[in-house]
């Protein structure tokens, strides 16, 4: 049988208890640690997640990453009867590689950026070499601004793209760079308080 309360009863007591561990209050933490337990920390978090960046272009950067954006290559082989040529040039398949970096306006674009962040030209024509050399530590140049610039890049060059697929609309890559040139300053601006963003507006503006 099962006792009736009595309102002489001392008040309830009660704990949350998460994988054994007894908490005072519940912690969102804990819950969900648990219920989605940590993977190892991949080698290229710290190019996606940093200090500074901006929020949208950070997500969408992880989720380029991974080789989740609906690309046409990648939808095709969900089954859809599409044409997976690219959307800015129509010279290649439309993958994750070659729409951000081997597409002629990707690489008219990156060699605008690279030669304004005071490189040579780019070397990299392929996602893992594109991850290291934003990985690449190198004392004459910040670290910080290769990767607000690289994840801006992404975000324009997957604007652009969605913009000739559905609105019909076409940028120059030199119309993308001046948009590419405002969002960096915007953003440095927008940080300038912060100390990993001294500096970073003359850098930008160096090889100009």
């Amino acid at each position: 049988s099962v006792r009736i309360p009595q309102l002489s009863d001392p008040d309830d007591e009660y704990y949350w208890c998460v994988n054994d561990l007894e908490l005072d209050k519940f912690s969102t933490k804990h819950t969900w640690e648990f219920l989605r337990p940590r993977g190892p920390v991949q080698d290229w978090t710290a190019t996606v997640w940093f200090k500074g960046s901006v929020p949208r272009h950070a997500f969408h950067f992880w989720v380029t990453q991974l080789d989740r954006l609906p690309t046409r290559t990648r939808l095709a082989s969900w089954g859809l009867p599409i044409d997976q040529s690219c959307c800015l040039c129509g010279n290649a398949l439309e993958n994750r590689d070659h729409l951000f970096l081997r597409c002629e306006v990707s690489q008219h674009l990156w060699s605008m950026i690279t030669r304004r962040l005071g490189y040579r030209t780019f070397t990299f024509h392929t996602w893992t070499a594109f991850i290291a050399w934003l990985g690449s530590n190198r004392p004459s140049h910040s670290t910080t601004l290769r990767g607000i610039v690289a994840q801006a890049t992404i975000y324009i060059l997957w604007y652009e793209r969605n913009n000739r697929l559905h609105n019909s609309i076409s940028s120059s890559p030199a119309a993308l760079f001046k948009l590419l040139d405002r969002l960096i300053k915007d953003t440095i601006l927008a940080r300038r308080n912060m100390k990993s963003f001294n500096g970073l507006l003359r850098r930008w503006l160096a090889f100009s």
